[in-house]
């Protein structure tokens, strides 16, 4: 019988988010969300708001939990000025001649994600909303991150048959 695991990280793709809520084809609207740093990638679910609820008479107890947040937190490597735009918002300017201008509040956007491992599951959400930070570490060792988080508003999908979603499948040969 065969193992089957899902391990490492070999790619994470986003694209813009449907307006109805379901995850996007495959094809060319599909980008490399960018480098990931070593070692910083990780999915995890906070905790669910759990309300409890005692009888004063018995022994019965009501326990209630909500919905469970998801999150992916990463840390993005020497991203170019595209890149920073693209998460951050801001203008770059014409080729060549590029400044990158920061807005002060981050452009609201959505956006469908799937995460490629090496091996294994692609994990997927057809809503989520990413939330960038800066950090330069100006040393000799020093490089430029950005650190983000990609909060899932809706469902995560795990999809064994899910390949590259920047081949559309009548593109496959």
């Amino acid at each position: 019988m065969p193992i089957l695991a899902t391990m490492g990280l070999k790619k994470i793709y986003i694209a813009p988010a449907m307006t109805d809520g379901s995850m996007p084809a495959k094809g060319k609207q599909w980008l490399d969300l960018g480098d990931v740093y070593q070692d910083t990638c990780n999915l995890k679910d906070d905790s669910p708001e759990i309300t409890e609820h005692k009888s004063e008479t018995s022994s019965k107890v009501i326990t209630l939990v909500g919905e469970t947040p998801t999150n992916v937190e990463l840390s993005l490597m020497d991203p170019d000025l595209e890149l920073l735009a693209r998460y951050f918002g801001g203008t770059t300017g014409e080729k060549g001649k590029r400044t990158w201008i920061r807005p002060r509040k981050l452009e609201y956007k959505e956006w469908a994600l799937w995460i490629q491992p090496e091996e294994g599951l692609f994990i997927g959400c057809a809503n989520v909303r990413i939330i960038p930070t800066f950090e330069i570490t100006y040393s000799s060792k020093g490089i430029c991150l950005v650190p983000m988080t990609i909060k899932f508003q809706s469902n995560l999908q795990a999809s064994e048959e899910m390949s590259d979603p920047t081949v559309a499948d009548t593109e496959k040969v």
